[in-house]
């Protein structure tokens, strides 16, 4: 009975941290590799209340890599924001084309144990800068799951990363899992979602979706749709506009401006919009201008945009 309640009390208070009567968080999105103490202060100064980055569980098993997530947290703490930490591989999690079902699988729920782990040490380390732990990015998409086919591999994976996070979500909330799509009735994300339902109700707090393109009403329905069919809140942990597309920099700023002064009515209690600075080594020109600022760090007209929008609500 002890434990049945820990269990329930641990999940009312991961939602907690993102129901409706909850303020509303407005973050951004970072790189690990060039997130910087003067860039997090900026992006306090905008008015943002949380940053988000991404952390590749394969790569923590180099002392490099670990230095650098923790150069990271250490920027995020001298500015005091809070990260959303998202978690995932970039290698497969199983051997590709493996014939026998019970040794793929043996190797899936390895491959969890392992990204357990990190998010263990990630937590115990950093506990007090941890706003959430989000769980996986786009897995829906071949380049972010590639491990075969998403529909048999990502259960038992998921599944066995639940699991294991027990001490975790009695610590921090945990949402999931970062789908490229909102999920929408008999959708991929929906299948994803449906497939793992049986141990997320003690794993995830929230799901978690990126809304790019979306519109306010859009975004009203996936918050109306997960609640319904999951009794839990969607949160939007990226949009964003690149100054790389029609419209160029100004067009960028507009869109920015207008999507913030809207997001108090969409319904979702969290947003990190994509991203902080321009990447200049994306695939092409869009990819490479979603920042506020641009790669030298110089502000873009955006961030005006945002700054202007933050302080109206």
């Amino acid at each position: 009975m002890v434990g049945i309640t820990m269990q329930v009390q641990a999940q009312q208070f991961g939602q907690r941290a993102f129901d409706s009567g909850s303020p509303l968080k407005t973050g951004m999105q970072v790189k690990v590799e060039r997130f910087t103490s003067t860039s997090a202060m900026q992006i306090k100064a905008a008015g943002f209340s949380f940053v988000r980055f991404g952390v590749w569980a394969n790569s923590m098993q180099t002392a490099e890599y670990r230095k650098r997530v923790a150069s990271a947290f250490g920027a995020a703490e001298d500015a005091d924001l809070p990260v959303l930490l998202t978690v995932r591989s970039t290698i497969p999690l199983a051997r590709s084309y493996q014939s026998d079902e019970a040794a793929r699988n043996a190797q899936l729920r390895d491959a969890a144990q392992q990204l357990v782990h990190v998010v263990n040490s990630l937590v115990g380390t950093y506990r007090n800068n941890v706003l959430a732990v989000e769980l996986w990015n786009e897995p829906e998409l071949p380049e972010y799951w590639p491990t075969g086919d998403v529909d048999t591999t990502f259960p038992v994976y998921m599944r066995a990363v639940c699991a294991g996070l027990k001490n975790v979500h009695a610590l921090k909330p945990v949402i999931g899992f970062g789908f490229a799509r909102a999920p929408a009735s008999g959708s991929r994300s929906d299948k994803l979602l449906q497939s793992v339902q049986s141990s997320s109700d003690h794993c995830i707090d929230a799901v978690s979706y990126h809304a790019y393109g979306m519109g306010e009403r859009q975004i009203q329905d996936a918050s109306a749709y997960v609640l319904s069919r999951y009794g839990l809140p969607a949160l939007i942990t990226e949009w964003g506009v690149s100054s790389g597309a029609k419209g160029g920099v100004i067009g960028q700023a507009a869109s920015i401006q207008a999507f913030l002064m809207r997001r108090a009515s969409m319904n979702t209690p969290l947003i990190s919009i994509y991203e902080w600075q321009d990447t200049v080594n994306g695939k092409n020109a869009r990819e490479r201008n979603f920042g506020l600022v641009d790669a030298s760090g110089t502000p873009k007209p955006a961030l005006g945009a945002a700054l202007e929008a933050l302080r109206k609500q």
